[in-house]
């Protein structure tokens, strides 16, 4: 699904009563929801509203549709976009909306802009894609089959749980992005340097010592996660941020200096999330085209490379080790990093 925010340029404070009154009848709702309820909801005249919803389904912020024996409307995914992105414009937490940079199985994630001009991730929680519709069985939020509000509910449910994760977990320690603001389903974290470790080949980009390193600190966060009564669930090479320079453990989240992924937009300006974002100093990756780094990594490997710094991120699966496959989940975490580390010619010594 391509999300465009243009349409925010042309969105009026009745449009997002009725937006917002949609989403609300739906969270108490898992039907179509009638126009004249929305209408009551809204406070909104009769004909003003009908006009006001028309142009809302012209721009697919909202679906006109016809079930089995009723007749009403729902919020699309584009709409909750829009009424996230709208709250987080409105709290002075995002200013513009950048390029998407990644694509899970279950999220999108995106660059964006603070009033200040620093950069920020947003991800976008999207449970229900087809191929990962199992979620109402395998996550622990998604186990009511009541629960009202569809996809976007559970959505909902997996960014605040994922939020509360990061937040106790960088508060303790851990090496994950700094969480800053959550909406509805969109997740507002801080930027980190690096590249996920699947895009890392052996003997290209790292050394054989780098690769030693990031094995080890993979590890310790699988057995410090257990040791502090938590199973990640899903730690794999897809779910880890490798810095190769070493140096993100120096970088300030307001620092400039040292780019991860490029915002995209001319700092000087204000930016809005209406606005698209450009910058010729860019590749096609989002990554700032630099000639050089100037800082030196907080360490050295024996070979004089960079200690790769290696963050976490990806969590809302995570389960207690109470839970009764908790040992079988643990071993597979580690199990995968083990084979992933293996192709990359890493001695694991069957790490557990």
């Amino acid at each position: 699904m391509k999300l465009d925010v243009t349409v925010m340029s042309t969105l009026t404070k009745e449009d997002y009563r009725i937006l917002t009154s949609v989403e609300s009848l739906q969270k108490s709702s898992s039907h179509l929801i009638p126009s004249s309820q929305i209408v009551q909801a809204a406070r909104l005249r009769h004909g003003g509203a009908h006009k006001v919803i028309s142009g809302l389904c012209r721009d697919k912020l909202l679906s006109h549709d016809r079930g089995k024996g009723s007749e009403g409307y729902r919020l699309t995914n584009s709409g909750y976009d829009v009424l996230a992105l709208n709250s987080l414009r409105q709290r002075k937490i995002v200013s513009a909306l950048g390029d998407k940079i990644g694509t899970g199985k279950e999220s999108d994630i995106y660059l964006a802009l603070t009033p200040t001009g620093n950069q920020l991730v947003l991800k976008f929680h999207r449970l229900g894609r087809t191929s990962f519709r199992s979620v109402r069985k395998l996550r622990s939020y998604g186990r009511n089959s009541q629960m009202k509000g569809g996809w976007l509910a559970l959505s909902r449910l997996s960014a605040i749980k994922e939020f509360a994760f990061m937040k106790a977990l960088r508060d303790r320690g851990y090496p994950v992005p700094e969480p800053v603001a959550h909406s509805r389903h969109i997740l507002a974290m801080g930027l980190i340097r690096g590249v996920p470790l699947y895009q890392i080949r052996a003997g290209h980009e790292i050394t054989p010592a780098q690769s030693r390193s990031v094995f080890s600190q993979s590890v310790a966060i699988a057995r410090r996660l257990k040791g502090n009564g938590l199973i990640h669930c899903d730690l794999n090479e897809f779910n880890l941020m490798v810095d190769l320079s070493g140096v993100q453990g120096q970088l300030s989240s307001s620092s400039d200096e040292h780019y991860v992924r490029a915002s995209g937009v001319d700092r000087r300006g204000g930016g809005a999330l209406s606005e698209p974002m450009s910058r010729p100093d860019v590749d096609a990756t989002g990554e700032r085209i630099l000639d050089h780094v100037d800082d030196e990594p907080l360490r050295r490997l024996e070979d004089g490379s960079p200690d790769p710094v290696v963050t976490l991120i990806d969590f809302p699966q995570m389960v207690s080790v109470d839970h009764p496959n908790a040992e079988e989940l643990y071993s597979r975490d580690v199990n995968c990093l083990v084979d992933f580390f293996e192709k990359l010619g890493v001695e694991t010594g069957g790490a557990e």
